[in-house]
């Protein structure tokens, strides 16, 4: 619980019991209540020691089999194995019969760690030998399966890191090739994530889906000569995580979905923002132009998914309780799309003018982020936004005046614009992040 608060609620009381807003009897229940939470501390305090047990234990039985394995016969490392598994799992079982939830949850983390384990140990006793990933693939997997079976958050954030290690074993050390089975094992993890509401496993899919995300930006960045294809790429990555971030919006509007959406649309803001901030930069675009056939395609399938979603979140307010920044929110998708489509088209010599044009767009695209976060009451995407107008801010001041100023004089202005346009920018998300607190906290 939040001391401050508690202070805070103990000082305005009397004077909310004098204006007879509220009875004295009521005020001692509040107290009380808000008190209540501060018996939240040794739960957690359980959770921090259930986790570290489990971590001490799993590297214990490692450490255990690596000093005695070649002395042990193979009956016997499998019935220890199989026996150290399901007795995670029967724990698990009989901690949830008796209300202990976290000791549950920590003993179905620790049978994921020893099925990933017995797969390893299963495949050094027989001297199986395979494409090693798919181990991590199926360890993987099994996590999934636990958290479904068993809804535990904790199998699921351990599955997903697991797949995130499969995905960086495949793409990395396998040709660099682009790994798209691992959104299929997205695909089967994320709706337990949205059906439990699982905050922290649904930070880890997003993530995990980032982190894909570049992986296969540098294996399909080599698909073209004079990295055109990289342009083309940002393109429809940009038009992609622009669909993410309006499916969180349409999942905003759901009762009850508020705190996942804002987490779906952080995310999915930092992605296209920093994607839209590549193609402001004129030399990005000053390349030679080839195999652009395949790219309209994705680029035309990518603008269609945006489209049907922006349509369908705007259809989804009444004509007379419509935000205003809906409406212009339109005006600057069609903005977008027709530029996105003109770069496709253009030769190597337009690009400072398409660069202008990004730049533009990119601006207008950050007052619109801004609108949006206040409406969403997402103080993330407001501080998102000034941060990326600053860095976009230095960028140009560098882009601009470093070959046109004296040295000296460079770096004063950068100076004094860095000292007033922090201050400015400041103020401004202050007065943003205020106003949203007044209608509720939209950070959680």
């Amino acid at each position: 619980m939040d001391v401050s608060f508690k202070k805070q609620l103990e000082q305005r009381l009397p004077h909310w019991i004098e204006q007879g807003w509220l009875s004295f009897d009521g005020a001692a229940h509040i107290l009380d209540d808000v008190a209540g939470g501060e018996h939240h501390g040794p739960r957690y305090l359980t959770l921090a020691f259930s986790l570290l047990g489990v971590i001490l234990f799993g590297a214990g039985i490692i450490t255990f089999f690596a000093a005695n394995w070649a002395a042990m016969p193979k009956l016997l490392k499998l019935a220890v194995l199989f026996s150290a598994l399901w007795g995670s799992y029967a724990l698990a079982g009989v901690f949830e019969r008796r209300d202990l939830p976290l000791l549950a949850g920590a003993m179905l983390l620790l049978g994921v760690i020893l099925f990933g384990s017995n797969i390893m140990l299963i495949a050094q006793i027989y001297h199986i030998s395979a494409h090693y990933p798919d181990g991590v693939m199926v360890w993987a997997l099994g996590g999934v399966l636990v958290a479904w079976l068993m809804r535990s958050q904790p199998a699921m954030v351990a599955a997903l890191g697991l797949g995130v290690l499969w995905t960086g074993l495949e793409s990395q050390g396998f040709g660099r090739a682009v790994h798209w089975p691992f959104l299929l094992f997205l695909a089967v993890s994320v709706p337990a994530v949205l059906r439990y509401r699982w905050r922290i496993a649904l930070h880890v899919a997003l993530a995990s889906l980032l982190l894909w995300s570049w992986f296969a930006f540098m294996a399909m960045s080599s698909w073209g000569r004079g990295s055109s294809a990289a342009i083309y790429l940002v393109q429809v990555y940009f038009l992609a995580y622009l669909a993410l971030f309006i499916g969180g919006m349409l999942l905003h509007i759901r009762d009850g979905w508020q705190a996942l959406a804002h987490t779906v649309q952080r995310y999915a803001a930092f992605a296209a923002l920093g994607c839209l901030y590549l193609l402001t930069f004129p030399q990005l675009l000053r390349v030679t132009r080839d195999g652009a056939e395949f790219w309209w395609l994705a680029t035309a399938a990518a603008l269609l998914l945006v489209v049907a979603l922006a349509g369908w979140h705007y259809r989804s307010h009444a004509a007379s309780a419509r935000p205003r920044f809906l409406n212009w929110g339109l005006g600057l998708l069609g903005a977008v799309i027709v530029l996105l489509l003109a770069n496709l088209a253009a030769e190597r010599q337009s690009a400072g003018v398409l660069a202008l044009l990004f730049n533009v767009v990119y601006f207008l695209g950050l007052l619109w982020l801004l609108q949006a976060a206040v409406h969403l009451e997402n103080r993330v995407l407001v501080n998102m936004a000034f941060f990326y107008f600053a860095v976009t801010l230095l960028t140009r001041y560098f882009d601009t005046f470093w070959s046109l100023m004296d040295r000296s004089l460079f770096f004063m202005g950068g100076g004094l614009l860095l000292l007033g346009g922090g201050y400015w920018l400041e103020r401004q998300r202050r007065r943003l992040t205020r106003q949203i607190a007044v209608h509720g906290d939209g950070a959680a």
